[in-house]
This record gives C-alpha cells, structure tokens and sequence, in this order.
C-alpha cells in the first residue's frame, strides 16, 4: 500500500479509496490505474485525472460492492461500463475492460461488448498509443506494460499500439498533435503512415471532440508549434485551410529574416505558451487561439512588394470561420476576434506617441494587458529574438496603463441623472449629449470641466 500512497495524489490516502482496494481484491478483483495517469506516475508528476479498470468482477459486482461502501455512484456511463464516483471531492472513473467492434461511421459508430475476463493486453489493444497502454496495479504498485510504453516514453516515440484498431477512429490523429509536444519527440514512421491514410476520415469526428484537443494543444504543450508541424506532415493540415495558407506566404526579410509567415506564426505561438501563465484564465484559451491566428489575413493582402496591409482587419472574418467549426463559445470567439483585429495597434500607437486619450478608446475594446503579452509575442517571432529576455517598449506601455487605466473599460464620468439634474428632460438627445461627455472624458477632460460645459451648452439654450 505504501506504493501506492506516494502516488502523488490525496486520494490514494484517503481511507473510502484503500477500503475500495481492499474490496475488490477480496471479491477476486484487480484494479488498474490506467490513462495519463500512469504516464505521471513513472515521471513523479501529480496525478490529475484518475482512471480506473477492474478487472476478474462484473459490471453488476462493482456497482454492488461500491453502493455498499456508500460511496457516491454514478452510472451515467453504463452502456460503456463506467461508473463515476467521488471520493473527498476528487472525481473517479471505474470501469470494465470492454471490446469496441466498429459497425459505423463516426464515435458512436462502436458496438461495446464488456468482458471482465480479460487480459490487460487484450484490453489494451483498443488504446490509441503503446504509452497510453500502460497500466499500474494499485494493489501492488506495479507497472504492467504490454505493448513496450516504457521503452517507447523514455524514447519519445509515439506508436499506435495496435494498427487496427488505431484507424477506427480519427480522432487519434488530433490526440498525437497535442500529446506530440508533451510526452514524446517524434512519431513512428507506421503510424505516421497510418495518420495519412486516415486524413479522409476527418469529417467523422463532430466539432466538440476536435475542439478539445486543441484546447489541450494550446493550453499544455510547452510548444505547440510541434502539433502544426504535426499537422503538415500527417497532411491533417488540409482540414484547417487558414493554417494551411500560412506556408509559403512570403514577408519582407527586413522585418521578417525567420521566413514566411507559417514559420512566424509557429514562433509566435511558442513564444505565447511561454507566456501563457501570466495571463488571466478567462482570457487563456483565447490569447493562445489568437497567437495562433493573428496573421490568418495575410495570404489575402500580402503584395508583391511584400506589404499587409489591413491583414489584422481582415483576419477577423477569417479566424472567425476557423473558430466557429471548432465551436459555439460566443465568448471565445468574440475574444479572439477582437485579439486578431487590433494585435497592430499597440505598435503603431506606441510609434506615434499617441497620447493617453488614444490609448483609453484601445483598452476599451480589449484589455491592454492581453494586447500587451500577444504584442509581446508577436514582436519576438523571428530571428535572433527571446520573449523572456528582451524587453518589448510596445508592450511595457501597454502593461503601464493597463495598471493605471484598470481592468474593466472606463466608466464615464458623467451619467444620465446628471442630465435631469441639469434641468434637461430625458429624450432622444440623452444618447447623443452622453456619448460627447465620454468622448470628451477619454480626451482628459474631468467630471468638473465637462459638467460646467453643460451648463453653459443650457444656458446659451436659454
């Protein structure tokens, strides 16, 4: 037991988790931890999601010995043989090894058979990659490998376990382009192979399923330029034609001596993941889609003399198109869109020495701190540049005011009560006569100034 305490997550030591254990062995059961998590048991790493397969008990047999621990259950996944359940807060997904027959098209298209007289290798066979196939036995704290992950992890290889099974669904080709840059170096060359044959197959896999993966890419790889690699190469890339017309897009060398602007865009994403942790989490996601896809404009305005104008407007219908296969996220896309068309800003603001007025009406179209870190990223995107050594004035400036200027978008000075206040009655001109208040705000103006501009506007009225 001491094993599997040091698994560096609280629930191992929790006594409803050793009182399962114990259970299950007793009634003739083995229970496995399986997933990622077995993967950050070998690397010491602190176990987040906790996926168990019991083996030697049925379906009913678990359901049963887990109700009468009196453990939360829930049998939501029954067609599947999963049970979920709660132990001191932490969510845990039990279930049966089971076989997986493809008789359709699609993830649903699985008829699912549960068998508890499996082998771990048997079972294995229908995970997607040989490091995933592991197993640790949390009664004895051994690892049980059947398909060589160890070796293929410590390597960095990234296998189909089994050439089969691996094609029956594409969205394994989307789980190597985010798990690529995070648990290995490179892709065995059979199942690259396999990758591209399946590169049809793509239009199966509903858009939810798609979208978490690059949430997973961009969100956790150190460098996610590795799965657009990926992409390329598997010729995946095809399905995310906005990426794919980034390659060969020339730019001026002068400012850009990295190369065309897939290779920048490659760097600046990088470069944003580097940065990724300084940015608030309700604007994550969307300052790494928009480092993704903040030159997508580009390849439509790029002239022979090498010039983009306009490229940051006109990608916003663009990254919109790409989001809005991924998603329906209002939220999201709305963020990203708004990163897209104004990431120029900050730099020609900063060059002109526009004044804090001009600043004002950017930060109340975006955070100028998000302007600030995606400029940050933009800038260090080529040759002979580092985005955590170099100081970047443009963004500097942005972080100087977003600390002055607040979070939230400036709120006016002057409201409607001020206006009856003044004797003015509410009407159609409330609109207008407040917009010119803000406006005059944002100049520098304060309250005392504007309010005594009204009263002099009513007195000449009179």
């Amino acid at each position: 037991m001491k094993n599997i305490e040091s698994l560096r997550n609280k629930v191992f030591k929790e006594e409803n988790f050793k009182n399962l254990l114990k259970e299950i062995e007793e009634q003739g059961g083995i229970a496995m931890l399986i997933g990622g998590a077995v993967i950050d048991s070998i690397k010491k790493l602190p176990l987040k999601d906790i996926d168990i397969e019991v083996y030697g008990l049925s379906y009913p047999q678990l359901v049963v010995l887990i109700e009468e621990l009196n453990i939360p259950c829930n049998l939501v996944g029954k067609s599947f043989g999963v049970i979920k359940t709660t132990i001191d807060n932490i969510e845990i997904d039990i279930s049966i090894p089971r076989r997986e027959n493809k008789i359709g098209i699609g993830h649903k298209g699985f008829e699912i058979e549960l068998d508890q007289e499996m082998t771990p290798k048997e079972a294995g066979k229908r995970r997607d990659l040989t490091i995933n196939s592991m197993y640790l036995n949390l009664h004895n704290g051994r690892i049980v490998d059947p398909f060589n992950g160890i070796e293929d992890l410590k390597k960095g290889i990234i296998k189909a376990t089994d050439k089969n099974t691996f094609i029956e669904d594409p969205l394994r080709v989307l789980r190597i382009m985010q798990l690529l840059p995070r648990k290995g170096r490179e892709v065995e060359k059979r199942t690259m192979t396999l990758c591209q044959s399946m590169v049809n197959t793509f239009s199966e896999l509903p858009r939810e399923r798609v979208f978490v993966e690059w949430e997973k890419l961009l969100l956790k790889a150190d460098k996610p330029s590795i799965g657009l690699d990926f992409l390329k190469d598997s010729r995946w890339l095809i399905h995310f034609p906005e990426l794919k017309d980034l390659i060969g897009c020339p730019q001026n060398p002068v400012w850009h001596p990295e190369g065309d602007v897939w290779i920048h865009t490659k760097m600046v994403l990088d470069n944003a993941a580097k940065l990724r942790h300084l940015i608030p989490e309700k604007w994550k996601l969307a300052y790494m889609f928009g480092a993704l896809l903040h030159d997508v404009g580009k390849p439509s305005t790029t002239t022979p003399d090498l010039k983009a104008h306009g490229h940051d407007v006109a990608g916003i219908k663009i990254a919109e198109a790409f989001l809005m296969r991924l998603t329906n996220d209002k939220d999201l896309i709305n963020k990203v869109k708004t990163i897209v068309g104004l990431h120029m800003m900050p730099g020609q603001l900063f060059r002109s020495q526009a004044k804090d007025a001009a600043w004002k009406r950017l930060h109340n179209k975006c955070r100028l701190d998000i302007l600030g870190w995606q400029s940050k990223a933009d800038s260090a995107g080529r040759t002979g540049r580092n985005v955590i050594l170099d100081r970047h004035e443009t963004s500097e400036k942005c972080f100087e005011l977003f600390k002055k200027f607040g979070e939230r978008k400036i709120e006016p000075v002057v409201l409607g009560r001020d206006l009856i206040d003044l004797g003015l009655k509410p009407s159609k001109k409330f609109k207008n006569i407040l917009d010119k208040c803000y406006e005059k705000q944002l100049d520098g103006f304060n309250r005392e100034a504007i309010m005594l501009d009204l009263k002099n506007l009513k007195k000449n009225e009179n």
